[in-house]
C-alpha cells in the first residue's frame, strides 16, 4: 500500500525538447593501433536545452562521454548532467550509437541512442525516467538534436 500511495502521489514531466550546442568540444583522441581508422575519444560538451517542462526550458547540460568508432561510427556512451533553471541537478546515463553518413570535408554524422536518469537533487532525488534522443553534427550547421523525455521525481 505505502508504494501505491508513493506512485500516486508523484509528480510527473515531459522533458523532451532539444539542445543547442554552446561549442566544440575538444576531444582527447587515442588511436589503439588495431586498425588505422580506430579512435577512442574522450570528450565533454555543454549544450543548452529547449523544453516544454519550466525546469528544463533554458537549463544547462554537460555530457561527458566515451566514443569507440571506426571511421567515424560507433558507440558513444557516457553521463549527462543538467542544471535546472530552478538549480536543481539531474544525473542521467546514455548509451547511443553513431554513424558518419557523408565523409570528407562537407561531413556528417548521424546519431540515436536512449538515457536514464540515475539521480538528482531536491525534489528530483528520487526522479526515475528517461527518453531517447536523435541528432546530427554537419559540417555546415553544427549540432542538432530533439529528444523525448518523460519522468516522475
Amino acid at each position: 500500500a505505502t508504494l501505491v500511495g508513493t506512485a500516486a502521489n508523484a509528480a510527473t514531466m515531459d522533458c523532451s525538447g532539444s539542445k543547442k550546442s554552446k561549442g566544440q568540444p575538444t576531444p582527447e583522441v587515442i588511436r589503439p593501433g588495431d586498425r588505422p581508422d580506430h579512435e577512442l575519444k574522450l570528450s565533454i560538451r555543454n549544450h543548452t536545452i529547449s523544453s516544454r517542462d519550466p525546469d528544463f526550458d533554458g537549463s544547462q547540460q554537460t555530457a561527458y562521454s566515451l566514443e569507440d568508432v571506426y571511421g567515424g561510427s560507433g558507440p558513444i556512451v557516457g553521463y549527462f548532467m543538467y542544471t535546472l533553471t530552478s538549480g536543481e541537478k539531474l544525473w542521467a546515463k546514455f548509451d547511443s550509437i553513431t554513424e558518419l553518413t557523408r565523409p570528407g570535408s562537407n561531413w556528417e554524422v548521424n546519431y540515436q541512442g536512449t538515457f536514464r536518469f540515475i539521480g538528482g537533487t531536491g525534489k528530483y532525488a528520487a526522479i526515475r525516467g528517461g527518453g531517447h534522443y536523435r541528432g546530427k553534427v554537419t559540417a555546415e550547421r553544427g549540432f542538432e538534436e530533439t529528444s523525448t523525455c518523460s519522468a516522475e521525481y
